[in-house]
């Protein structure tokens, strides 16, 4: 399969971010970096937008199991637990 291009404007719509965010987030490391097609126009790799899509839906899964291990612990370590 190809690589394929995507605008600045895809990207935005995609993740709901301001441009001022993502150029934030690829200052700090955290976002995939532009790649200069010549004058003032930027592109992405379309595929880098959808791994880093799936990392952030990854991180929520594992926070969300984070919450529930915390929270039974919580219960338990109150007298909570199921059946009292």
């Amino acid at each position: 399969m190809a690589e394929r291009f995507i605008s600045m404007d895809e990207v935005i719509s995609r993740v709901c971010f301001s441009r001022t965010h993502i150029y934030r987030k690829i200052a700090d490391g955290s976002f995939p970096r532009q790649v200069p097609l010549g004058g003032q126009k930027v592109a992405f790799l379309e595929r880098e937008i959808e791994q880093w899509i799936v990392s952030r839906l990854q991180a929520r899964d594992h926070d969300g199991e984070r919450t529930a291990r915390t929270e039974r612990g919580r219960s338990l370590a109150l007298g909570k637990g199921v059946g009292r």
